[in-house]
């Protein structure tokens, strides 16, 4: 692994979730100055994945005429539109508009949805474009993905909590600095992804690295004979990279296969089953449910409590991504075992969150740092298992990573339309 182009790649998947994870870090301060007020993230959460678009357009495109649509300048395209739209919300995002006699956050929630719309796209683009190079270069791109959290978390800490009261908990301090100079370092950040990138194409370095340029050196007169040899010894085993996910789940995929191959395949199915669900169930609740809930499970203890929960929770997701470098978990199994685990601590938390304004151990010192410390496990537990998923799912090629991030944008979208339905019907989330 050539660090120069480890460098690059962790700063080209800074650029991945970056924008949005920007907000989820700037609410603590937005939801006490924008009208929507408690209701913000459940309104970020379903234009979030309104911006679904984005990716199903880009994946039917790429299955339909796959040698036109690049995943090169995709990524280019959608790293541009995410430096306009972040520099737009530094200068209009407390614009409001009237609209059915109240007041509403027009702009800012316009520009989420452009941010959305490119961060949700990277699932589709960014992963399918890392297949290029070896899997311990997937590791590294994760760690730039946890970037994309940990920075912002930074400038959140860095700029203070802020906030309204809630019994009397307000924190009384000023932020640091405002919320515009908050979204121009954010561009900045889209302007550093942006050039990593453009310099992972063009660099000899970083073109060297890449499997073509492994497998041309690999390949020598030399060795032409031993090639051959192992050629005869692997012409049983599936080259499963060279298959698409539908034909691996296709009926009449097995036709022609010996048993030994008929048992591989059957394996591969399941795996790849596990691997999609625990997908769907884990992106469902982290990127669609949690985030809509976790004002209301948090900001009754006070906005520090909020503040603390959501920055450190950004934090943990390099840190486990990290630990997945050294300690993976490759048994699909074991990765659903972790699932149930993840969606027992979403439980208290949804739980947790249904009993504002008055959760439990309110008045204690004990409730503000058990809340933050479920929300901190919480957010590194799901981190670990994508990473974990994605690394297994990277060893079945590009195709594999593409449904990936369909599935990751399939569970986001169904958590989020739920828990907003719930949110409208219901009503089981009271503000103070």
């Amino acid at each position: 692994m050539k660090v120069l182009v480890a460098v690059l790649i962790a700063l080209y998947g800074m650029g991945s979730w970056i924008a949005i994870n920007g907000i989820w870090a700037e609410l603590p301060l937005l939801v006490s100055t924008l009208p929507e007020k408690w209701n913000l993230p459940t309104y970020l959460v379903i234009i979030i994945q309104a911006a679904n678009i984005g990716p199903i357009i880009f994946t039917t495109l790429r299955h339909l005429r796959p040698s036109t649509v690049s995943l090169k300048y995709g990524s280019y395209g959608i790293l541009i539109i995410g430096f306009v739209a972040c520099v737009l919300l530094s200068i209009f995002w407390a614009h409001t508009t009237p609209l059915r006699s109240k007041e509403s956050s027009s702009s800012f929630l316009a520009l989420s949805f452009m941010l959305a719309l490119v961060d949700c796209s990277t699932s589709v683009i960014f992963l399918p474009y890392m297949a290029k190079y070896p899997p311990s270069y997937m590791i590294v791109f994760y760690m730039g993905e946890g970037l994309s959290g940990v920075v912002p978390s930074l400038l959140g800490l860095a700029q203070g909590a802020g906030g309204d009261t809630c019994y009397g908990k307000g924190s009384g301090a000023q932020p640091r600095f405002s919320v515009n100079i908050y979204f121009v370092i954010l561009s900045i950040l889209m302007v550093i992804s942006f050039a990593s990138f453009h310099l992972l194409n063009v660099l000899q370095v970083s073109q060297e690295e890449r499997y073509d340029a492994i497998r041309s050196k690999s390949t020598t007169p030399d060795n032409e004979e031993e090639d051959e040899k192992e050629e005869q010894e692997v012409i049983a085993r599936i080259d499963w990279k060279n298959i698409r996910v539908l034909e691996i789940f296709s009926r009449s995929s097995h036709r022609s296969l010996s048993p030994p191959q008929r048992e591989e395949l059957s394996r591969v199915r399941r795996t790849l089953f596990i691997l999609y669900v625990v997908t769907v169930v884990v992106c469902g609740l982290g990127n669609g449910v949690i985030p809509a809930i976790q004002s209301y499970a948090c900001l009754p203890y006070g906005p520090v409590t909020y503040h603390l929960a959501v920055e450190l929770g950004l934090l943990a997701n390099p840190i486990m991504c990290f630990a997945a470098f050294y300690i993976p978990t490759l048994a699909p199994l074991a990765l659903a075992l972790m699932c149930w685990v993840a969606a027992g601590i979403a439980a208290v938390l949804i739980w947790t969150a249904s009993l504002s304004p008055e959760p439990w151990l309110l008045d204690a010192t004990a409730g503000p740092v058990l809340i933050v410390m479920l929300c901190v496990v919480w957010t590194g537990l799901i981190s670990y298992i994508k990473v974990c998923v994605a690394s297994v799912l990277r060893g079945y090629g590009e195709n594999a990573l593409i449904w990936c991030g369909v599935a990751t944008q399939l569970g986001s979208c169904v958590g989020a339309v739920i828990i907003f339905t719930i949110n409208l019907t219901v009503k089981p989330f009271t503000a103070c």
